[in-house]
């Protein structure tokens, strides 16, 4: 692994809404106090009483974020923002909209899992206007879920309750402003939280994405790293910011609703937080989204979209096998056993002379096929011992070499990760305007 992990900064740009800008300004103040408070945590030094006197400061001072509000509007953020004195359950989503409804911002904050995967939760938060401009992507993505589920599972003799539970409820924000655990080195692009009452990790019912850090990540990162390594990468070059935004999109909206999809009686045999269990959640949850790109040929993916949507997945998966402290997190995990699996099945194959990856888009469709299923049935089944056995099919995932990667990591994969000339994280430098 390189001994400096290179880091890139890149400007975000957002425009908000000129007759929000008095409950903008309060929202970056409310940050920099949970910044305050998340350092507290990392130094050891935020007692329950600190702890206590801190999060008055932060429902005061959000108090003021009414004062340019009217109407409906108004009385709405006074009331979540005075029900936050009697604390929260996770995350807290807190919209300030303009008299007439049409602009709105709002304010996440709270707590979330470490992104360094230590197990602990941290206060964390993030600003962003409201971006509604992929509200009618999603829902013609969820109009096609029954398509999905009959050709993957109901068409195989599958039996039982297909979803299990509703799909989250979806927003995308174009953030301004982020603090505490959401600010670290690896920067989250969503967050889930539950409505408010205890849910499953693996399912929480709602779901913010920063579409805009989404995209600039995929154009300072990814593409960078397929350009270098992935064969045909230049057809991703070419993808303006929406239109990566919205492939990422249909990537990620497939992937939420894989958690949700099929029953999993694996979940009564191992606990939520076992490693192995989370890894195989996000591979079929991975494969699911994979395979459902198909099935929008004709709609979302027309017109040449489906072949660039795999190979910005592929490419996806390259990143996070570049994410530092690769066998701890269950993405990076799942990335590694599917490009392990498709390495074997020969859907994706490493080019010695050339020295970049090779997707064979109709081997890759043919695999997916059977994987998505096959781990769906994982599942359904509930046998632990198998789902161990896979996730430990290319040797034991939770052991490392010296250079932090899996004992029997492919050679390609090791020279990859370790390319010191590629960045490996992104920081954002902020540029608002309004208007």
């Amino acid at each position: 692994m390189a001994e400096t992990r290179k880091t890139l900064t890149e400007d975000v740009r957002v425009k908000l809404p000129l007759n929000l800008k008095g409950a903008a300004d309060v929202f970056k103040e409310t940050l920099g106090l949970v910044e305050g408070m998340y350092k507290r945590q990392l130094s050891k030094e935020l007692t329950l009483s600190l702890e206590k006197k801190l999060w008055g400061e932060v429902t005061e001072n959000l108090k003021k974020g009414a004062a340019g509000l009217t109407g409906e509007a108004r009385s709405k953020y006074e009331v979540g923002a005075g029900s936050l004195g009697r604390g929260i359950f996770d995350l807290f989503p807190l919209d300030a909209r303009s008299g007439d409804g049409k602009d709105g911002i709002q304010l996440i904050f709270g707590k979330v899992f470490s992104p360094e995967g230590d197990g602990e939760s941290y206060y964390s938060g993030a600003a962003g206007a409201e971006n509604r401009g992929y509200d009618r992507l999603i829902l013609e993505y969820d109009d096609n879920m029954g398509l999905f589920t009959e050709e993957l599972m109901i068409s195989r003799g599958y039996k039982g309750k297909v979803f299990q539970g509703d799909l989250p409820h979806i927003k995308c924000l174009d953030v301004f402003s982020l603090a505490g655990g959401l600010n670290a080195l690896h920067k989250p692009i969503c967050v889930f939280f539950s409505g408010g009452t205890k849910e499953n990790v693996s399912s929480l019912s709602h779901m913010t994405v920063f579409i805009n850090l989404y995209a600039a990540r995929f154009k300072a990162l990814t593409e960078k790293i397929a350009l270098r390594y992935l064969s045909g990468a230049e057809a991703l070059a070419e993808l303006s910011l929406d239109e990566a935004a919205r492939l990422l999109l249909i990537w990620l909206r497939g992937h939420d609703a894989g958690h949700f999809i099929g029953a999993d009686r694996l979940g009564r045999v191992m606990s939520e937080f076992d490693s192995n269990y989370m890894v195989l959640h996000e591979l079929k949850s991975d494969m699911i989204a994979l395979y459902n790109m198909k099935h929008l040929s004709g709609g979302l993916l027309k017109g040449g979209l489906l072949h660039k949507a795999y190979l910005l997945t592929v490419a996806e998966m390259l990143r996070y096998m570049r994410r530092e402290g690769f066998v701890k997190h269950p993405d990076t995990g799942s990335a590694y056993l599917a490009y392990r699996h498709f390495r074997d099945k020969g859907a994706i194959r490493h080019d010695p002379w050339g020295g970049k990856f090779i997707v064979d888009v109709d081997r890759l469709e043919s695999v997916v096929d059977e994987f998505a299923w096959d781990l769906v049935r994982l599942f359904a089944d509930g046998n632990e011992t198998r789902a161990r056995g896979f996730v430990n099919s290319w040797g034991w995932l939770g052991v490392e070499d010296t250079d932090n990667l899996p004992r029997g990591c492919p050679e390609e994969l090791r020279k990859m990760i370790a390319d010191p000339e590629l960045p490996y994280e992104v920081d954002y430098n902020f540029v608002t305007s309004f208007g």
